[in-house]
């Protein structure tokens, strides 16, 4: 399905780096490689919607690089390297990227609108879900490259186009799994892959215009989507006040450091 002579990985393989350095870091202070506790995935930027929305806004993109231990961050390297090859290839880096991020950071936020609810665990003594992973920004890149398959852009070889049907087939079972197991987060799965659809979108309907309006419009649509992104965080800030007098004890509590 992916081409086989990509040589271009060089951002592919940055992102596998920053992936596995933080694992290895994280590893090396301690945090245990196959079951790493609630604590210290929150000491090393979990999202977490009690303190996310409270002021731990940075968790948005940190929880990104973070894995809950080895099995988690090899299925996800994997997944990343077999996207990643051909997103780069077809997107272009600086496209790449961008959408990487937004997807990521996209995800994360639809994390925290689905477990909003749940900070009022907190009142309650209990420890609402965590999340963290790359599964969201890699879920974008499927989602971009299933728009790349349906509307492949102009002066591609044969060769070089993605099939469609096993593309989505991937998908399915990839949320089909994550349904039936407890403890992922489908939610920014969910979002992560709307919007890699979105910047996939916007690329293929602008294929066949000036390289000015491309550009233009190619560039706008990753501020339009950090810009509702703010937007929402904003929202979702205000409708969690009601924690920010007990910040100090849900660290305490949580024995992180205010």
């Amino acid at each position: 399905m992916f081409l086989s002579n990509v040589k271009t990985l060089r951002l592919t393989g940055f992102f596998l780096l920053i992936n596995i350095l933080v694992f290895t870091i994280e590893t090396l202070n301690g945090v245990n490689v196959f079951s790493p506790s609630t604590v210290d995935l929150l000491r090393w930027g979990a999202n977490f919607a009690p303190l996310t929305l409270t002021g731990d806004s940075w968790r948005l993109l940190s929880n990104m690089f973070l894995h809950i231990g080895i099995i988690h961050l090899a299925v996800n390297c994997w997944a990343l390297y077999a996207f990643g090859i051909y997103t780069e290839f077809y997107y272009g880096r600086l496209y790449y990227l961008g959408l990487y991020l937004s997807a990521g950071l996209v995800g994360s936020l639809v994390s925290l609108m689905h477990n909003q609810a749940s900070v009022e665990m907190m009142f309650k003594g209990d420890i609402p879900p965590i999340s963290a992973g790359a599964s969201g920004a890699i879920m974008g890149l499927g989602g971009a490259l299933i728009i790349a398959a349906w509307r492949p852009k102009s002066g591609l070889h044969v060769n070089q186009t993605l099939k469609l049907k096993p593309l989505l087939a991937i998908m399915a079972i990839n949320f089909a799994f994550g349904l039936s197991v407890q403890g992922i987060d489908n939610a920014a799965h969910f979002g992560g892959l709307l919007t890699g659809a979105l910047v996939g979108l916007v690329f293929s309907l602008t294929d066949q215009r000036s390289p000015t309006v491309k550009k233009l419009f190619r560039v706008s649509i990753f501020f339009l989507l950090l810009l509702v992104s703010w937007i929402i965080l904003k929202q979702l800030q205000e409708q969690a006040a009601e924690l920010l007098p007990i910040r100090a004890d849900i660290l305490s509590e949580l024995k992180l450091h205010p």
